[in-house]
């Protein structure tokens, strides 16, 4: 983590990790949405536990605002899904409380070489000192939420998934001028590359392209199941996971009036939905953002795609066999 970045080291590193696509997920969730609407008057109990713990994730500027305010006392151990390594390239080591003989709360402990320049350490204490905060305090005890295991393959259709939905919704919701006014399944699939070997080339046949349209469509409607199930898990504080939500009333007869007013009136997710989540999730790239050609939600799109996700790459990778 000890490493040169534009970006400060907490929210590069939390960016970089499985929760900050448990947040996003939770954003994308409409009976969440409504609960925060009704401040937690909610008959699912699963849900209005979650609400008690995360908050009123649409009050906040930015992911990073609520995750200073939050982070901390939800997870367990962050810095082992970001591999947080407490011993820096600058010298510096962040001392735990294992390595104490008084236990220190709320409080950063860092060990500082001797033999620092004055001004190398100034900017190794900071970025020590932010690593810290990412840390928390909660790394010696069981947190109330812990990401569920999911194998590489089933990790790897998180963000694909992601980016399905929201494409989807912003298809649905473009103005008859955009381009993507008439864009479907395939060409939803095919822009965000979900089958790279049933990509259409000039050499296929006209067989091979209808195949091939038919398999995309039928990738992007996975990509939108899987999105749908984690956002059914992660509205009772389960990600990532994707198994079967028992289903149960959530709404009284009034509440559920109520809530279909407010979607027709477009108060969920109206047109400037990606803009906002944009704003929320990535402010740095939305602040920097240029304007080019063609519709803005493809670059806003292709920035979420850009994210790192370390969670992908395989914990033990096998050494290479010598050729003789």
């Amino acid at each position: 983590m000890d490493m040169p970045t534009q970006k400060p080291l907490a929210q590069t590193a939390i960016t970089a990790s499985l929760y900050f696509w448990w947040l996003a997920f939770l954003r994308c969730s409409k009976d969440y949405w409504w609960c925060c609407k009704q401040g937690g008057q909610c008959m699912d109990e699963r849900m209005v536990q979650v609400w008690e713990d995360f908050g009123d994730v649409f009050r906040y500027q930015c992911f990073m605002h609520w995750w200073q305010e939050n982070g901390a006392k939800l997870f367990d151990s962050p810095q082992i899904e970001m591999r947080f390594n407490k011993y820096l390239e600058s010298g510096l080591e962040i001392l735990l409380n294992t390595d104490l003989v008084i236990a220190r709360p709320d409080m950063v402990c860092i060990a500082i070489p001797l033999y620092l320049d004055t001004e190398i350490a100034r900017t190794a204490i900071l970025h020590a000192w932010e690593a810290g905060r990412v840390r928390g305090t909660h790394y010696d005890k069981d947190a109330k939420y812990q990401l569920f295991k999911l194998d590489l393959k089933g990790r790897k259709t998180i963000v694909p998934a992601y980016r399905a939905w929201a494409l989807n919704i912003c298809v649905q919701n473009c103005s008859d001028t955009d381009e993507l006014k008439h864009w479907g399944g395939f060409e939803m699939g095919r822009h965000l590359n979900l089958s790279p070997r049933n990509q259409i080339r000039d050499k296929d046949t006209l067989e091979n392209r209808r195949r091939k349209q038919n398999l995309l469509r039928t990738t992007f409607w996975q990509s939108k199941k899987t999105a749908a199930d984690l956002i059914a898990n992660v509205e009772i504080g389960k990600f990532p996971c994707k198994s079967k939500v028992a289903q149960c009333q959530r709404w009284t007869q009034a509440q559920q009036v109520s809530m279909d007013k407010a979607i027709n009136d477009g108060q969920w997710q109206p047109s400037n939905w990606m803009d906002q989540e944009y704003s929320f999730m990535l402010p740095d790239e939305a602040a920097h953002a240029s304007a080019g050609p063609g519709s803005k939600v493809i670059y806003i799109l292709d920035d979420f795609g850009a994210v790192d996700t370390p969670f992908l790459k395989p914990k033990r990778v096998r050494p290479k066999k010598l050729v003789a």
